[in-house]
């Protein structure tokens, strides 16, 4: 009975910390996000030193500051995080960032004219919250906000609709299980932004990016991340055993990308694994076979790959036709997977990606040559 106390003692507190570490991307309130009242800037306005943001990037999420940071570094644009204030606190342990720029001008609403923001001057807003706390009336609220320039682009993340294999999320518990409404949840939004008129805002161009199971988003993987990711504390954010090693493995191997048509996934042909195991008899040579090639995923993104498509997309809009339902309002619709190549699109891939959609191809094992064969 003593060792069971103990035990009992010691998941209570591991549970605790696992709370208090992820507790900052609980969903919030939507009314303590964007509720009728002034905005709070964490510091001075930033038109005292350099720029004023013209880019918003709307949470809380992981993604959100993955977002931040590529805007940040592969882009002319300057982001400014909106996310609750508890959220914007522990940030500052996870967004690795020595210059303290990324945070700087970060708000707990929109910024007003007493911030130093200008009327008419941004060009952009990303959605990026991973946990469904949006809706129609915040996208409306926010999309009619007078900060924006005319022909504004925005960019609004949500999962999928349907997974082969959906991942937990690393905030993931079964005291606080709540997939059932949050799935109902995600289903209004979708509707939500289908029905949106994103024209009708000021001539804004809306594109609905649609994701995977998100992982990744750290700095262990190609030299590329070290200014874009995140802290090693995001790779420890969950209590699921081997969840930092799959964060880690998207980051070191599954860096490329997938673009697809609509809301879709990319399934394995039935017969792929029993191909591998035919062809490749190793386990450790179809674990790596798996890890390259651009061996596709077929349902899960890296969060590196999506903020890298968002700042395309801010930069270039999204030419093409895809498969939308003409009666949805929402002109473009679009899903991003991941796939195994070690490094993030350019902005010339991505407009191959964008401008030829489609699931990427599964490799034939019986092609495969293990990396021994290849030196020899």
């Amino acid at each position: 009975l003593c060792a069971a106390s103990k035990m009992t003692k010691l998941s209570a507190v591991l549970i605790g910390l696992a709370v208090a570490s992820v507790s900052a991307f609980t969903a919030p309130a939507a009314s303590s996000l964007f509720g009728l009242r002034p905005s709070a800037s964490l510091t001075s306005s930033s038109t005292a030193v350099g720029a004023y943001p013209d880019v918003l990037v709307v949470g809380p999420s992981m993604l959100q500051l993955v977002v931040a940071k590529h805007l940040s570094q592969r882009s002319d644009f300057t982001p400014m995080v909106v996310a609750p204030q508890k959220t914007i606190d522990s940030y500052q342990k996870l967004v690795n960032d020595p210059s303290g720029t990324i945070l700087k001008d970060a708000l707990i609403g929109l910024p007003e004219e007493s911030d130093g923001m200008v009327p008419g001057t941004f060009k952009g807003v990303v959605f990026t919250a991973e946990d469904p706390v949006l809706n129609g009336a915040i996208l409306e609220k926010i999309l009619s906000w007078k900060g924006f320039a005319p022909g504004f682009k925005c960019v609004v993340c949500a999962p999928i609709s349907e997974f082969v294999n959906k991942e937990k999320k690393a905030n993931w518990m079964p005291i606080l299980n709540n997939d059932r409404k949050e799935e109902e949840q995600w289903r209004t939004f979708v509707d939500s932004v289908r029905g949106f008129d994103f024209a009708s805002f000021n001539g804004c161009e809306g594109c609905f990016v649609r994701h995977g199971s998100l992982l990744g988003g750290g700095t262990d993987g190609a030299d590329e991340l070290n200014d874009l990711g995140l802290d090693e504390a995001a790779y420890k954010m969950s209590l699921e055993q081997y969840r930092d090693l799959r964060e880690r493995s998207f980051d070191r191997y599954r860096l490329g990308a997938q673009i697809l048509s609509g809301d879709a996934v990319n399934r394995q042909p039935p017969d792929q694994k029993d191909k591998e195991k035919k062809f490749i008899s190793k386990e450790e040579d179809r674990e790596a076979f798996c890890a390259s090639g651009g061996y596709p995923e077929q349902d899960r993104t890296n969060r590196h790959t999506l903020a890298s498509l968002a700042v395309h997309i801010l930069n270039n809009g999204v030419a093409g036709d895809f498969e939308v339902d003409r009666g949805m309002k929402v002109e473009k619709e679009i899903t991003v997977l991941s796939k195994c190549v070690s490094a993030i699109p350019g902005q010339e891939e991505w407009a191959q990606l964008i401008s030829n959609p489609g699931p990427a191809q599964w490799p034939d094992p019986e092609k495969y040559v293990p990396q021994e064969k290849v030196e020899e």
